[in-house]
């Protein structure tokens, strides 16, 4: 057995190592070396500032449906990205183009990312078949808008 591979399965968090708090929230047990100059484990997504409250999670969804329609270098990681979310087994996006993106958009794709996977929810949750059949034409089977 590799022993890097051996290292990496004895630090590992056990199943059941985390607990869920009476509010629904998963609470992990930190690991963490906390200096002066750090921020605590918990706070470090407000530094982040990736929001999940509706209002935010919409605007970063319309920031992307508008940049697919257009006729910029990132339209179609745009339109890409939100095909790959809405039909994942049809449309794929290689995840290192995500890095690409203008600060604006980047901002709009970890909002989006951050709420559905807090969520659990499905982009055809959010996003209706109206709104993503623009972009299907766009950029679906091959299209080069």
């Amino acid at each position: 057995m590799n022993s890097n591979r051996t290292a990496f399965s004895a630090n590992a968090p056990q199943p059941g190592s985390c607990s869920s708090s009476p509010a629904g929230r998963a609470e992990f047990p930190s690991q963490f070396v906390n200096g002066e100059n750090q921020p605590e484990p918990e706070n470090r997504l407000t530094w982040l500032d990736l929001h999940t409250r509706p209002a935010a999670v919409r605007q970063a969804l319309i920031t992307l449906l508008n940049e697919a329609m257009k006729d910029t270098s990132d339209a179609k990681r745009a339109g890409r990205f939100l095909l790959s979310l809405w039909s994942p087994g049809q449309y794929h996006q290689d995840l290192n183009e995500l890095g690409f993106f203008e600060r604006e958009l980047n901002f709009a794709v970890r909002h989006l990312l951050n709420f559905i996977i807090a969520g659990q929810v499905s982009i055809r949750q959010i996003l209706t078949r109206s709104e993503i059949e623009p972009v299907i034409a766009a950029w679906g089977n091959g299209g080069n808008h």
